[in-house]
């Protein structure tokens, strides 16, 4: 079967599911096909979307380091020759302007007579935003954000300089860090400033993000 008979094959099925569903050319990972459902989300018409630059695809609907991640992971796969899906998750930008978060799924569509993948199809199920799992997963891809855009910042940290702002980020005062670290008062206050330079933190609340993003609690 080639593209367009399989193209075809789709579509006959793929406006009746709830969930968008698009087929992308590995070579360019051009949009080839998307849904109604799909569509309606993005607010586009399917002759808009295949004429869209793949790399404005990105931009405009995704998040750009989120979609490195997976895009990284699917090329894995396909250079494994993997017939297994991959799974992400993805925030995707709607019509209104709102992100919404997907867990998506992709496997192999389509190769060539030698074998080679030649295109891909996703399906994304959307997640209700007000499930407590849903916020859980967002505040975990933030999470992995800060500490992808703040990793080099907090590399220039000694070690001394992390033990404290895990303890800051616990709360303790000057003096109780120095106490429990069995360092001088003075001392701690100059980790503090430095810290608090080197992180270009503005108050505790900073300091608590750092914490958490560095597995520092």
């Amino acid at each position: 079967m080639n593209l367009p008979e399989k193209l075809e094959a789709l579509k006959l099925v793929a406006d009746d599911l709830p969930v968008p569903i698009i087929v992308q050319s590995v070579l360019d990972h051009s949009v080839v096909y998307m849904n109604k459902v799909g569509l309606g989300i993005l607010g586009v018409d399917l002759k808009e979307m295949q004429a869209i630059n793949p790399r404005e695809y990105v931009t405009r609907y995704f998040n750009i380091d989120d979609d490195k991640d997976y895009a990284e992971k699917i090329n894995k796969r396909l250079q494994e020759m993997s017939e297994n899906t991959t799974s992400f998750f993805q925030q995707v930008k709607s019509k209104d302007g709102t992100w919404e978060l997907y867990a998506s799924n992709t496997k192999v569509f389509m190769k060539n007579e030698r074998g080679d993948v030649t295109h891909l199809v996703t399906t994304a199920s959307p997640l209700d935003p007000e499930h407590h799992i849903t916020i859980k997963i967002n505040r975990l891809m933030d999470d992995v954000r800060f500490l992808r855009n703040n990793a080099l910042v907090f590399g220039k940290l000694s070690v001394r300089e992390v033990e404290v702002l895990k303890l800051m980020a616990l709360g303790l005062s000057s003096s109780e860090i120095a106490e429990q670290l069995f360092i001088a008062l003075a001392t701690v206050e100059t980790h503090r400033r430095n810290i608090r330079k080197k992180l270009s933190l503005k108050n505790n609340y900073d300091a608590v993000k750092f914490a958490h993003a560095f597995n520092l609690l």
